[in-house]
């Protein structure tokens, strides 16, 4: 009996061939829509809303925004492509950015956290979930303990 789902024909694999230019097709959709939420910072701030930032004198303020931030979508994701959408309309200056994603890292600590926190009926769950939590919170906190200090004295990654 044949398989139903052979998708091999004359030694291609359609449903892999299929899977990577679908995967291509999200990268593009999603660099269009990062591209669309620049124009469209562009068009709904102009140019006061660059003062939204002018708070951000120093890199410690602009990590604790980046932290609160991600805090308050509980998204990373969300909160770095908004920043990056920001850069990309000229509303920020990459120096700027910079703390602000790496407390959008730091922020994330408090979603896994939470997200662990959901296992409390289970002992082994709560304790493993937990575990991985803290494991990851540490990586980001001494990653930015240690990058952070370093770009702001060098400037090596707004060089990049």
């Amino acid at each position: 009996m044949e398989n139903a789902c052979d998708c091999t024909h004359a030694g291609l694999n359609w449903q892999k061939i299929g899977l990577f230019f679908f995967a291509w097709y999200l990268i593009w959709l999603f660099l269009e829509c990062l591209g669309l939420m620049g124009t469209g910072f562009k068009l709904l701030g102009g140019k006061d809303s660059a003062k939204l930032f002018d708070v951000v004198d120093n890199p410690i303020s602009g990590l604790m925004i980046g932290i609160l931030a991600t805090v308050l979508v509980q998204s990373s994701s969300t909160s770095t492509s908004i920043i990056i959408g920001l850069v990309g309309a000229d509303e920020m200056s990459v120096s700027t950015a910079i703390p602000m994603v790496m407390g959008a890292n730091i922020g994330t600590s408090v979603t896994n956290t939470l997200v662990a926190m959901g296992h409390f009926n289970n002992k082994d769950e709560l304790r493993r979930g937990f575990a991985g939590a803290t494991v990851h919170d540490c990586f980001n906190i001494l990653t930015v303990a240690v990058i952070l200090p370093l770009n702001w004295a060098t400037n090596f990654l707004e060089e990049l």
